[in-house]
């Protein structure tokens, strides 16, 4: 545990920050009991504060608790963090003098004067500038550097962590069909491709201010039936499809000879229980694996900053540090690496999570960093029938016979979700087949009752997403994804509403589609 603490005393309606680290670990009863009196046997009186006489006690080094109660290691790990570095650092007030750890300034309008222990005299404290005082007496605390001779910015909670996730062609503010930068749909005919950025890689560590960005895993989440109160998968319900590392040309890599060219070693893929060439070029993604690899697409133009050239990101090469960074990366946008899943079917809602991880501390020491996998209902991905422009092609309705039964799990319909109050249903039926352009379906009851109308410009998932997201532009769409998601989705889904909002019952029903085909006519059956 950490606290920030002020020394100066308080005055009236004066604030006191404080900032608290609780490090948890599965433990006993017991053993928990046991503490308070081995640290009480153990620990001696490390400081005595001149002011208050406040005491701080410790643990020598040589002692044994860390052996004996293993969950302290996460509450030194949360002091180490909260102490973290004293940093050059422009635009934040810092200490103008060794051991002055207190800032003052004067109220609007006012000016005043204070001295601390090394003073001869009282200092001014104006209303523009803060003034700093060493109120404890103690040239330990203070960030100032005497050989810099300039204060320095104390930056805590100050940790090694993974890398952030990308950005990805799955997010709400990307992912709606109205979006003018929607270069890379997701979803295709019997596939689903994700896109993403290097954000990732780009992101140095926020403690070693070093590039250490590893690579990237890919992960899936399949038969979701949407349980009672999920708005999302499960932290068990993801699957790990790939793992890609990044080849960067590092000197001791195996792949590159000593000229820096690439060279293409036969590697052992485990997938395939055989070995191959496998040939990388600097920027490549590759997977252990498969042997499969992922080149960075280079119709995708970096970002463009203010000034109208790419945006760089600086930071340490991996395994130096100094005063200055020394490596530039250009950040790209979505698009710039694509995995296409195939194992998925038409109609069904899948998930997609990018995460990035790298590898920090040295030999035994070594750990790797991983992000969260993470996805909420808005951003599940459905993949569509291509568009069918033959003049001599037909619509057709997928389940048919439709078949309802109370309980999700004996519905034959394996995309069925459980209901809720956005998708009353919790189902669909799709209809196949349908031409590029717009159409529209209108189905009836077998006795000429309209039931519904379904228009290629309907919304699809309106009831999960916000009204309207701003683009690049600064232009307001619809967050929506429509029933006609791009010009080659051939497939359209009804919930089994009627337009008066009933859910409807069983029977035989007619449909007739208008589209740039013409008119067409057909009937599926729903059994309840």
């Amino acid at each position: 545990m950490g606290v920030d603490r002020a020394v100066a005393p308080l005055g009236p309606n004066g604030e006191l920050e404080t900032t608290v680290a609780v490090g948890v670990r599965a433990g006993d009863l017991k053993l928990a009991n046991a503490y308070a009196a081995d640290y009480a046997q153990k620990a001696i009186l490390f400081k005595t504060d001149l002011q208050t006489n406040e005491q701080t006690w410790a643990v020598p080094s040589g002692g044994d608790l860390l052996a004996k109660y293993p969950a302290l290691d996460n509450a030194i790990a949360a002091q180490v963090a909260f102490e973290g570095s004293y940093e050059q650092r422009a635009g934040f007030p810092v200490p103008d003098g060794a051991g002055r750890e207190t800032p003052l300034k004067a109220p609007v309008g006012q000016f005043l004067s204070n001295s601390d222990c090394h003073d001869q005299s009282s200092r001014p404290i104006n209303d523009r500038d803060f003034t700093w005082f060493d109120f404890d007496c103690d040239y330990c605390t203070g960030a100032y550097s005497t050989i810099l001779h300039t204060g320095l910015f104390h930056r805590t909670w100050l940790a090694e962590s993974p890398p952030p996730s990308p950005n990805t062609n799955l997010n709400v503010t990307y992912n709606y069909s109205q979006n003018p930068d929607r270069r890379f749909a997701p979803a295709g005919d019997g596939e689903v491709r994700v896109s993403w950025d290097n954000l990732s890689e780009v992101s140095p560590d926020p403690k070693s201010g070093q590039f250490d960005f590893r690579g990237y895993k890919i992960w899936k989440v399949s038969n979701w039936t949407r349980p009672v109160g999920s708005g999302g998968p499960a932290e068990d319900d993801w699957t790990l499809l790939a793992e890609y590392r990044l080849f960067n040309y590092a000197n001791n890599n195996k792949f590159v000879n000593v000229a820096g060219d690439t060279v293409c070693p036969r590697i052992y893929v485990p997938q395939s229980a055989d070995s191959v060439d496998l040939c990388l070029q600097r920027g490549d993604l590759w997977d252990r694996q498969s042997g499969k690899i992922i080149r960075p697409d280079p119709t995708v133009n970096c970002v463009l900053g203010p000034n109208g050239k790419c945006v760089i990101d600086s930071a340490f090469t991996l395994g130096t540090s100094g005063l200055r960074p020394n490596e530039g990366r250009t950040l790209y946008p979505i698009g710039r690496y694509t995995y296409a899943d195939k194992e998925v079917k038409n109609g069904f809602l899948y998930f997609y999570s990018v995460t990035a991880f790298d590898s920090t501390g040295f030999g035994q020491g070594k750990v790797e960093l991983n992000g969260r996998r993470a996805a909420v209902e808005a951003e599940g991905v459905v993949p569509q029938m291509a568009t069918t422009n033959s003049h001599t092609g037909h619509v057709w309705v997928v389940p048919n016979p439709y078949r309802g039964l109370h309980a999700i799990q004996e519905r034959p319909s394996a995309w069925d979700l459980t209901p809720n109050a956005s998708d009353p249903t919790g189902t669909h039926i799709d209809f196949l087949g349908l031409p590029a352009g717009k159409w529209s379906i209108k189905i009836f009851t077998l006795s000429g009752d309209w039931v519904a109308t379904i228009n290629s410009d309907d919304a699809v998932n309106a009831s999960t997403r916000n009204s309207n997201v701003i683009d690049s532009q600064g232009h307001a769409h619809p967050n929506v994804n429509l029933q006609q998601d791009t010009p080659s989705d051939g497939e359209g889904r009804w919930n089994l509403i009627s337009r008066n909002g009933q859910d409807v019952v069983s029977g035989i029903y007619l449909y007739t589609v208008q589209s740039s085909r013409g008119s067409e006519r057909g009937k599926f059956v729903i059994i309840r």
